[in-house]
């Protein structure tokens, strides 16, 4: 019994694909995981103008930035700045300051402190009423105090707490199956252009089918065009599923217009066709060119921004998420799909995918074998 389990354990460890599916998969899944700031996505970001600039507005500009939940921004275009970032759905919350925040109220009776105003995304409801509380009462403990550096005593009675009014503002906001719906477009697509041409062309070279073709007659650069042809209306059929199944059975918003989005689609389509053939230049079996594909897929599928952004992984990794072919894609289809931009528009993603069809267009020819 014990040599026979010895066999099969040497059996495994050999076989490139178990050994790829039993460890480098479900490790590769704990880096991602690990990599990405899952707690970060509760946050929301809060912009914060200051036309006081008094101590009182300094100690509560301080204790917000403490709040864990909220994520301080740069004004630095001001107030309509802010607010056009706030209608446009890039920030969460907006908080005006005015002028004599903090200062005395007048002898008039009746008369308080200046009000501050929090501007809130309509579409946060629950998140809303967490940052309202806190922001409220944040303003009463910073007037019930002097600023920063100043001892926080307490200040005169005859300032009264002041008033925080709340504005709900409109937002178009883009649902997260929107986006990751473009990201799976930009997934199948990827892995199979990559891993079905490479498994055909290494079976085709195992059973020596390839190097029987250039004895017939029929020109190889035909049979070539003709394979590439077939799989980029593939790739065009697999996207109008995939959006289809997305927009009529879960109701996904995609406004753009589709035939840019398709030129996006048959571009990228060759960029991993051409992967593909480097793939199967190197892949001895179609089991080896399956799991050669794996390997390049699987990350691309997790780094470029398919299910997540990039912008949420720490140190250079966002930097080195652009270089994939599979980020400036996925970047430019979901500007001209739910953005409704112009293909123009995207050009630096475009000149990106071009460089990178003619940089593995080349690559395939010169390493490209038939025997």
């Amino acid at each position: 019994m014990l040599p026979l389990t010895l066999a099969n354990l040497k059996m495994m460890a050999r076989n490139r694909s178990t050994t790829f599916w039993a460890l480098f998969f479900p490790l590769l899944l704990v880096v991602v995981f690990g990599l990405f700031e899952f707690d970060g996505f509760g946050s929301a970001s809060l912009t914060v103008v200051d036309e006081a600039k008094t101590p009182n507005s300094q100690l509560l500009i301080q204790s917000l930035s403490e709040l864990e939940f909220l994520r301080l921004q740069n004004a630095g275009g001001g107030e309509s700045a802010a607010r056009a970032a706030l209608e446009k759905g890039d920030l969460d919350y907006l908080l005006l300051i005015p002028a004599g925040f903090g200062e005395a109220p007048s002898p008039d009776p009746g008369s308080t402190s200046a009000g501050v105003g929090l501007l809130v995304n309509a579409n946060n409801v629950e998140q809303n009423q967490l940052v309202e509380a806190a922001v409220r009462h944040l303003v009463a403990e910073s007037l019930s105090k002097e600023g920063p550096g100043d001892g926080a005593e307490s200040v005169p009675p005859s300032v009264s707490p002041a008033s925080l009014s709340i504005e709900s503002v409109a937002v178009t906001q883009v649902r997260y199956f929107d986006v990751v719906l473009l990201g799976l477009v930009g997934l199948g697509i990827m892995s199979n252009s990559i891993i079905s041409i490479a498994v055909k062309i290494s079976t085709y070279r195992s059973q020596s089918i390839l190097k029987r073709m250039l004895v017939t007659p029929l020109p190889i650069w035909k049979y070539f065009a003709a394979e590439i042809i077939s799989y980029l209306m593939l790739a065009v059929i697999q996207a109008a599923i995939i959006l289809a199944v997305g927009v009529f059975a879960f109701g996904a918003h995609v406004p753009g217009n589709l035939l840019w989005l398709l030129v996006l689609v048959i571009l990228g389509s060759i960029v991993f066709l051409n992967i593909g053939f480097i793939l199967s230049a190197w892949a001895n079996t179609p089991s080896a060119a399956s799991g050669m594909g794996n390997a390049i897929s699987l990350p691309m599928m997790f780094f470029a921004g398919t299910f997540f952004s990039t912008a949420s992984l720490p140190w250079v990794l966002p930097y080195l998420a652009e270089a994939l072919p599979l980020t400036p894609m996925l970047s430019a289809m979901r500007a001209v799909s739910i953005d409704s931009a112009s293909l123009w528009e995207v050009w630096p993603q475009l000149a990106v995918l071009t460089g990178w069809v003619v940089v593995t267009g080349l690559a395939a020819i010169k390493f490209f074998r038939f025997s």
